[in-house]
């Protein structure tokens, strides 16, 4: 493992760039990890067209029944390792109990956010006017350009992420 999270908790660190330049070494690290409780692998997308690299690792990770956790930059990368440091000996419930309960707005807000160029200006936007995710993922591409800040880029990035599978066929 690359990091010990816990007694129970292997994470292994990948960066995109490094999987497209080596791309049988994640398989050998797999195969050498042996066997833990909470295997996980920390990717770090440092590409500009990720896809690629990115479905070559999460096949890898589902294979080899790791969780997956993406980070865009160093510094989420490091949040997430002392996250996992700090629950490690918590249940589950420790970290359900941070998602906002019963606030199906707030909710809303947080996982619109998720999407990438989709700030929280623009999930209120979008929340505002579709009131709900399946209001969003419903909306046309025309409904969704008379939301405030939402442009053609945002446009893109929001109908991929509601209507494209994840691996392509």
């Amino acid at each position: 493992a690359d990091f010990l999270a816990g007694p129970d908790t292997a994470v292994l660190f990948i960066s995109l760039k490094f999987q497209l330049l080596y791309q049988d070494y994640l398989a050998r690290r797999l195969k050498s990890l042996g066997e833990w409780r909470n295997r996980i692998l920390l990717c770090r997308v440092d590409v500009e067209q990720p896809e690629e690299a990115l479905q070559q690792v999460t096949l890898a990770a589902f294979h080899g029944k790791l969780s997956l956790l993406l980070a865009w930059t160093d510094a989420e990368a490091a949040a997430y390792l002392e996250t996992l440091h700090k629950y490690q000996s918590k249940g589950a419930e420790a970290l359900r109990g941070r998602l906002t309960q019963g606030n199906h707005h707030a909710r809303l807000l947080e996982v619109l956010t998720t999407v990438k160029g989709i700030n929280k200006t623009d999930a209120a936007a979008l929340a505002g006017r579709f009131g709900s995710l399946a209001g969003v993922a419903k909306a046309s591409q025309e409904e969704l350009l008379r939301c405030s800040g939402i442009g053609d880029k945002k446009v893109r990035q929001l109908t991929n992420v509601f209507h494209k599978p994840f691996f392509p066929q």
